[in-house]
């Protein structure tokens, strides 16, 4: 059997979400092809041209357009927003099982905490080992923002860095973390269920 074309779209929160989001559910969907063996021609997950802090019927009308062309969308919400995940897939019909909800337990720079040592200095690593020694603490840090920020120090935006977090945190770590197992669980389920897998 030759290769299959597979294409995915995100939408996010914002921009800095994406900075993150995209590389790492590159590598994502690169570790979930290898474990099943290679049949995937993927080029990397494209961006939405939405954000999903916009009012719900322009995101649902986003992610219809979006499902016309490729064959999963991801929605990516913080907590305080994971019913919205469920209200646009309930707008959807057949095509729900084609939405995947990115929900973390607080907000996705948690997930940047997971792996203190893809942080680019060693102070920020430190801080970091020093605020969550396992990964499976990250979900439990009141401000996730706060204690990146903090590790990173006061001369340094850590949003500069998100793209090269996503790049190199390890997907082994991150899979100690209910939220985002769920969330790859649903992928595969989905990429199953399409016969991607």
């Amino acid at each position: 059997m030759g290769l299959r074309y597979f294409n995915l779209a995100l939408l996010t929160e914002g921009l800095s979400d994406q900075w993150f989001l995209l590389p790492l559910i590159d590598r994502q969907v690169a570790a979930l092809e290898s474990a099943s063996g290679p049949g995937l021609d993927f080029g990397g997950t494209a961006p939405g041209g939405r954000f999903t802090v916009a009012p719900r019927d322009l995101v649902v009308a986003e992610v219809k357009l979006l499902l016309e062309h490729m064959d999963i969308v991801l929605i990516h919400h913080d907590h305080n927003e994971r019913n919205k995940v469920e209200s646009v897939r309930a707008s959807l019909g057949s095509d729900a099982q084609r939405l995947v909800g990115i929900v973390p337990m607080r907000e996705t720079e948690a997930w940047m905490l997971a792996d203190a040592s893809a942080l680019p200095t060693a102070t920020a690593e430190s801080s970091v080992r020093n605020l969550v020694p396992s990964p499976r603490d990250v979900e439990k840090v009141p401000d996730p923002k706060k204690a990146l920020a903090e590790a990173f120090g006061p001369r340094h935006r850590p949003e500069y860095d998100f793209d090269r977090l996503g790049q190199h945190v390890s997907l082994a770590a991150l899979q100690q973390l209910p939220a985002y197992a769920r969330w790859v669980g649903e992928l595969r389920t989905a990429m199953e269920r399409l016969r991607f897998l």
